[in-house]
């Protein structure tokens, strides 16, 4: 063995303990396992630090995008209120004109209906105007005019007579057609109109739902996380690390998804706390790997001295 390696001088802390190793090889070798075992100590630490960290920042980078979709979400919902309200806005004008088509409707129809009416008969006390013209033939053909002039006469109440049979031939016709439009008219207010079931009450409904919010479903109610090494980051947030359950905190749209709304609150304060969460299991995974690395380096060093000293004695 060279000088060097057989000089306990280098070895020596000043002190007579006899269990001190005979030379520097043996120490450094005694060293290099005590260094080991604490470099694989830490550097387990700093796998655990570093996992955590990817773990949070996975979490983190979820509920960022579920935020990001939630402001999105409420903007399109925002549209698509205002579209439905522009919407209601035209079918109430719809339904204040179609209930005047309606009134006007009937009104005509009332109208067109008594005209035909004074055609006929109902009653012995009013004649309609097809049995008085027959009356007022028979009272000419009774009368002491003339023949000359009864015929002349009746050959013009006939010809009136055939003009108001004409007329009351038109009556199923006009009155059909007239009933058919206040049909349509009164369908189509109903259908847009009606109190219960119009298509107006069903856009207030929707506008309702997107504006009010659905019901708010039971969230996710999980305890602290376990384990000191946390203790620190729940003194200062008092939030779960990780959800007990993806499945309960899986975005679900509930409309209007204000800043007012429970679930956006929720969300934001989650992503808010793990913001927080990450940066610090960040700073604790890089100051461990700063410490881990530097009991690698020391390792490192006794590996490369004793593979040194070996190859000196060696070659001796």
């Amino acid at each position: 063995m060279t000088t060097f390696m057989i000089n306990r001088a280098c070895c020596d802390n000043g002190t007579s303990d006899q269990t001190e190793p005979k030379d520097c090889l043996d120490k450094w070798k005694l060293d290099l396992i005590q260094v080991s075992n604490e470099y694989n100590q830490l550097a387990a630490e700093t796998t655990s630090a570093q996992d955590a960290y990817a773990n949070s920042l996975t979490w983190e980078t979820k509920l960022k995008r579920w935020l990001d979709l939630i402001i999105t979400t409420d903007g399109k919902a925002g549209d698509v209120v205002n579209t439905l309200q522009f919407l209601f806005h035209q079918i109430t004008i719809l339904c204040e004109n179609s209930e005047c088509t309606v009134e006007a409707l009937e009104k005509i129809t009332c109208l067109v209906k008594s005209i035909f009416d004074s055609f006929y008969t109902y009653n012995e006390e009013q004649l309609g105007l097809k049995d008085r013209i027959t009356a007022f033939k028979k009272e000419v053909e009774c009368s002491n005019a003339s023949d000359e002039d009864k015929a002349e006469v009746i050959k013009c109440i006939e010809a009136y007579e055939q003009k108001i049979m004409l007329v009351c031939e038109l009556q199923s016709a006009i009155l059909g057609k007239l009933l058919e439009t206040l049909k349509c008219a009164i369908k189509l207010h109903t259908y847009f109109c009606d109190e219960e079931f119009g298509l107006k009450k069903k856009i207030m409904e929707i506008i309702d739902d997107f504006e009010n919010g659905l019901p708010q479903e039971e969230n996710c109610g999980c305890g602290h996380s376990g384990g000191h090494e946390h203790e620190h980051y729940h003194h200062h947030h008092h939030k779960p690390e990780f959800p007990c359950n993806l499945k309960d905190v899986k975005p679900i749209p509930k409309f209007r998804i204000g800043q007012d709304n429970e679930y956006y609150v929720e969300i934001k304060e989650a992503y808010e706390t793990s913001v927080g969460k990450t940066k610090w299991l960040k700073e604790k995974w890089v100051k461990n790997k700063k410490i881990s690395d530097k009991k690698l380096s020391q390792k490192n060093s006794l590996t490369e001295a004793i593979k040194a000293a070996e190859a000196a004695e060696n070659g001796k």
